[in-house]
């Protein structure tokens, strides 16, 4: 597998609240896209949440667990996140997006809460996202990512890792076989660049972004 990432400060940001993390290992990847809230603490709370959850992972499929398909993989990330919730919660404060995405044995299993998206990329850089955020703009979860990008609503989010809930991701399912190229990325990203700024920033991911107020954060890989 090959991966890229980049993480951009928005203009209006005093500091970047995004956090994202990849681990490969041979045919297994795990990736994690957080976006933290401007509530205090969140910018520590989404480093910690990427931390945690590479380190109980690689823990778990130390001690024996499998995450052959797509049923283990749910089970193994909801134990992870309610074990989290309460060690993370017990010094941090904050809320926050997230997104984790796991290939394994050719699939791909993604759990979310939030605004944080994934989207599988054309050849191009065109992306097709099959994650629908949670926020009051699509509180039907029937909108497209660009109606809901030009509504104002989309900024109050409805599902986040949060202190007074446990963890309660949504799971979708998504072949992953050589050669498949799929995007996580933050609101940041597919809210506040056009369709072919996004393209743009993934043809050439070192150019600079100027144009977002937002943190804008994602994660390019190829399987």
């Amino acid at each position: 597998m090959i991966y890229l990432t980049r993480s951009v400060k928005g203009r209006e940001r005093e500091v970047n609240h995004d956090c994202a993390a990849a681990v490969c290992d041979g045919d297994r990847g795990l990736f994690l896209i957080v976006d933290g809230t401007t509530k205090p603490g969140s910018c520590e709370l989404a480093q910690a949440l990427v931390q945690g959850v590479i380190d109980a992972y690689r823990a778990h499929i130390e001690r024996g667990a499998e995450d052959f398909d797509h049923s283990q993989v749910e089970q193994l990330l909801r134990i992870i996140l309610k074990d989290l919730h309460h060690q993370l919660f017990a010094t941090l404060t904050g809320t926050a997006s997230y997104l984790v995405a796991v290939v394994s044995n050719g699939k791909l299993t993604v759990a979310y809460e939030g605004d944080c998206s994934c989207g599988i990329a054309g050849s191009g850089g065109a992306i097709e996202w099959f994650t629908s955020p949670h926020c009051r703009a699509n509180w039907k979860q029937d909108r497209s990512h660009i109606e809901i990008a030009q509504d104002p609503a989309r900024n109050q989010v409805t599902r986040s890792l949060r202190p007074n809930r446990l963890p309660d991701p949504f799971f979708v399912h998504q072949p992953a076989p050589a050669g498949a190229r799929f995007i996580c990325a933050t609101d940041g990203f597919w809210a506040e660049l056009t369709e072919e700024q996004q393209a743009a920033a993934l043809n050439a991911p070192s150019d600079v972004i100027a144009s977002a107020s937002d943190d804008v954060t994602w994660i390019d890989v190829t399987v």
